[in-house]
């Protein structure tokens, strides 16, 4: 197996089979192949190039990701955010600061309303005549049901962008866009969907994995601290909103009751629980989350700084 940032020999393609692309399709991987194939094939209906960055995955993530003609690169996994703006950084080497470039998790797909609108956008040639930044709407689906309540009907995230235009912050768990204060934004009306549940083994393993990454994260801030996000930077950008509301009202509320409060939020007070056995999963999984991640905060203080 390759471990080095090269493309891989098989699935780079001539110069002339991707000479001039006007938007590129971006899907970071690991460990994918339950979900690749439908990702990339559904960016590839629009995109020129469909770009994957695999961050060393041991199964066919790779092999079945050039079958369906994307170009793969590799490239080892420090965080999310670096991650993501590595991959910024390449395209923009390859194909320039100007492409438009969408970005997607293996487990996404586009909506027909959403890929019919990003194929006019990169239609058109005026630069002035479209935005610079746009949302899209995510919607969710949970053990086979599309979530309608409890916070998860319609979220909010900066899904295109040209390719040099914004980067992500330096969080290393739910990451988000810099953008700039003087950045034209817009929203899409198509959806991009997103199937949370494949595996029930795989999801908890994953999400264990996240609750360490946000632990980390979480203690990073504590000891470096962040850049608190004012009113107009939440009401103008939809992706802070969250953000903005764990700042000014999370993270003062007592730790020991966070996991129980987030389960009410959620079922209650959100309304997941007329999303049926599916909305109260949810909720459970997110209180659950919440616990892992601030017992793994309070064992990390405990044990202290690690050795210089």
């Amino acid at each position: 197996m390759s471990t080095t940032d090269d493309v891989l020999p098989d699935t780079d393609p001539t110069p002339a089979a991707v000479a001039g692309p006007r938007l590129i399709g971006c899907i970071l991987t690991k460990d994918e192949e339950r979900n690749i194939r439908r990702a990339a094939e559904s960016m590839a209906q629009v995109a020129d190039v469909v770009f994957v960055v695999d961050s060393l995955s041991t199964d066919r993530t790779r092999a079945i990701a050039a079958e369906c003609g994307a170009i793969v690169v590799e490239h080892p996994f420090t965080s999310y955010s670096a991650q993501r703006n590595w991959a910024f950084d390449q395209i923009t080497d390859r194909w320039g600061a100007d492409v438009w470039v969408f970005t997607l998790d293996a487990d996404e797909w586009l909506g027909d309303g959403l890929r019919d609108e990003l194929a006019r956008i990169k239609g058109i040639d005026d630069p002035n005549a479209t935005a610079d930044v746009y949302f899209v709407g995510v919607r969710r689906r949970f053990d086979g049901r599309v979530l309608r309540h409890g916070g998860f009907g319609r979220t909010w995230s900066i899904r295109l962008t040209r390719a040099a235009y914004v980067r992500y912050g330096s969080r290393e768990a739910n990451e988000s866009f810099e953008v700039p204060d003087d950045a034209r934004l817009e929203q899409l009306a198509g959806w991009l969907e997103h199937a949370d549940v494949q595996s029930w083994e795989r999801y908890i393993t994953k999400h264990n994995q996240y609750s360490s990454v946000e632990a980390e994260a979480r203690l990073k801030v504590r000891a470096e601290g962040q850049q608190v996000v004012s009113f107009a930077e939440a009401v103008r950008n939809p992706t802070l909103r969250r953000r903005f509301l764990r700042q000014r009202v999370w993270d003062l509320l007592p730790q020991a009751g966070k996991p129980a409060l987030r389960f009410i939020q959620i079922y209650l007070v959100f309304g997941g629980i007329l999303d049926g056995r599916a909305g109260f999963e949810r909720a459970l999984f997110e209180a659950w989350q919440e616990m892992c991640t601030d017992l793994k905060v309070r064992e990390r203080e405990a044990a202290g700084p690690g050795p210089a």
